[in-house]
């Protein structure tokens, strides 16, 4: 059967005309949908300029440069050429910053002003101001997980435990099976005096592998410590003693046998805090507060000695 036509043009045609029309929205559709989908998860977000050679850089720079001098307010061309400088690395961060806070000031949206300007701060150790821009970076781009973790770090630095909290709470949500946010999450409760929920995090995070949980046996026994649970600190500290030299265990040999030291001397078992500070000793000789804590020790098993033998 032959197609039947309209004014010169095929029915059938026009038909076919529309299912192309139709697939090609509907495939326009799905990709704006992944859009939002990645953006949401920091997956597209363009951070920094792009990535060039060494010897192409310096054109890149210089092609911004000769935008700027036909149009001094050109932004794409101010952000492009902070990010160039700021990918430069340390010795161009005063130029980046200029021309990166120049865009923010002139009304420039782009988040690449915002990622590298925090990171510049952060790095030149302005930490409100880093502060800030990392926020302002999550505005855009609000389930980036490397932008927040920074965020989440830098509040636990600057001593704002409760916000930092609030951070890594989020990131664990999103990442419910990330040890190093556990561990963070559990280090700011810990430090905001959340030590109920401080604990809990670190015991589930004993659950993420052997040496995250020498590490977490580490936190608890301090927390039981703090707590004058002196018992149950050693048992905790006893488990991550014969691995603390191990290869990404993650915490200082001298730590483990400081916190076990003061745990012997609060039961005390002085002979046992001896063994221990020897051991603080062997590992950082120059320490003078366990030097202190050492002789401090030896004096009171030598009267111990000479008392025991008088009776």
């Amino acid at each position: 059967m032959r197609p039947v036509r309209h004014g010169g043009v095929s029915l059938y045609w026009l038909g076919t005309k529309t299912l192309w029309a139709l697939a090609a929205f509907s495939l326009l559709s799905f990709l704006a949908v992944l859009y939002l989908v990645f953006r949401d998860l920091g997956l597209e977000r363009p951070k920094t300029a792009a990535v060039y050679p060494p010897p192409q850089i310096d054109t890149a720079i210089a092609q911004a440069q000769d935008k700027l001098k036909a149009d001094p307010q050109d932004l794409a061309a101010l952000v492009e050429l902070g990010s160039l400088h700021f990918e430069q690395g340390k010795d161009h961060y005063v130029e980046a910053i200029n021309e990166l806070e120049e865009a923010r000031d002139l009304g420039a949206l782009d988040a690449r002003i915002f990622y590298c300007l925090g990171t510049m701060y952060q790095e030149v150790g302005l930490y409100p101001f880093a502060l800030e821009e990392y926020k302002r970076f999550l505005r855009h781009f609000p389930n980036d997980r490397e932008v927040r973790m920074l965020l989440a770090k830098l509040l636990y630095k600057q001593g704002r435990f409760p916000e930092a909290v609030a951070e890594y709470e989020r990131l664990k949500f999103h990442y419910p099976k990330d040890s190093l946010i556990l561990e963070n999450f559990g280090l700011s409760l810990w430090a905001a005096k959340a030590l109920g929920r401080a604990l809990e995090a670190f015991s589930g995070l004993k659950a993420m592998g052997p040496e995250e949980a020498k590490r977490a046996s580490f936190y608890i026994g301090q927390i039981h410590y703090e707590q004058e649970q002196y018992k149950q600190a050693l048992e905790q500290l006893l488990q991550c003693r014969g691995q603390a030299g191990a290869p990404g265990f993650g915490i200082q040999p001298e730590k483990i046998y400081a916190a076990l030291a003061m745990t012997y001397q609060k039961l005390g078992d002085l002979a046992s805090a001896k063994e221990a500070w020897e051991m603080v000793l062997s590992q950082t000789p120059n320490d003078s507060k366990a030097q202190v804590a050492f002789k401090d020790v030896e004096r009171r098993l030598s009267r111990a000695k000479k008392s025991a033998k008088k009776t």
